[in-house]
């Protein structure tokens, strides 16, 4: 049987964690199902969980000032309904909005999400598209990551046994009207994507984001599609030409599966309906 413990400073939990056999334990939406599963199959269990549920540096939010940054231990609840969020990061909070249920959401972390490390995980979608770096913490010290390099595969990272994500230092698009996120699954809600999309669009088209998740094994930023944005004049028929550049490279990647004959269509609508609303959004700003 696992042992719990639930340190009050982050110094107790990294001693904690550098323990043989311990495992992080942060919303533990996907850590319990796993653990569940393993001990019916009579597969090996921690020795030891250590819950980072206490620890303020992992709650931390800074929106306002020139360094955004947010916590890993902020709930997705907590993400969906901070008037902070939904004004500067308003695709994160659609993101969060889209987890599981209500319960789900109260409970399951930003950081847990990523660690995870789901190709279909929402949240992580939305931060590549914010461009986050991760902050880690261990006993050796701070290193900062970013999530292109820390998720290697799906379920993988480069996270070391001893190490805790403290946060993400983001780099946010320079207008909040101009972001739009979509979510695709086999039913409207409590559904684990069939894909993500987060677009970001600024008004010169000068830094425009489109990233596609549960797609590949890592949600992915389209450079193709990026490129075609940028500096192009805003209409409809750039819109469905951006669409169905990134299906085709969705197909360039993965090749026709089974799962194409859907997510093909789906990935050109998707896309063309994101990037219509991120640029209507910029409008009725004006």
């Amino acid at each position: 049987m696992s042992r719990f413990v639930s340190p009050a400073s982050l110094d107790e939990a990294l001693e904690a964690q550098s323990q043989a056999g311990a495992q992080a334990l942060a919303g533990g939406t996907d850590l319990m199902v796993t653990l569940r599963k393993a001990r019916l199959s009579g597969g090996q269990m921690p020795k030891l969980l250590v819950d980072l549920s206490r620890l303020l540096e992992l709650q931390r939010l800074n929106l306002e000032g020139g360094a955004p940054y947010l916590g890993a231990g902020l709930t997705f609840r907590f993400l969906e309904s901070n008037p902070l969020v939904t004004e500067r990061l308003p695709l994160l909070a659609r993101a969060a909005a889209s987890v599981g249920s209500v319960q789900v959401r109260s409970t399951a972390t930003l950081g847990g999400n990523v660690a995870n490390a789901s190709p279909a995980a929402d949240g992580l979608t939305a931060l590549v598209c914010l461009d986050a770096v991760a902050e880690i913490a261990s006993p050796r010290g701070a290193r900062h990551c970013p999530l292109a390099e820390l998720i290697t595969a799906p379920y993988q990272t480069t996270l070391d046994l001893d190490e805790i994500i403290l946060g993400f230092a983001l780099s946010p698009p320079p207008d909040p009207a101009g972001q739009a996120f979509l979510k695709v699954g086999r039913r409207g809600e409590v559904a684990v994507a069939r894909l993500n999309l987060a677009v970001a669009l600024d008004r010169d088209m000068a830094d425009p984001r489109v990233v596609l998740g549960s797609c590949f094994p890592t949600p992915r930023r389209l450079a193709d599609v990026e490129g075609l944005l940028k500096g192009a004049a805003p209409e409809p028929a750039l819109w469905q030409k951006a669409g169905e550049l990134a299906a085709s490279h969705f197909t360039d990647v993965c090749g026709w599966r089974s799962s194409a004959d859907y997510k093909v269509p789906a990935i050109t609508r998707c896309t063309a309906q994101a990037l219509s609303r991120a640029w209507s959004g910029l409008e009725a700003a004006s």
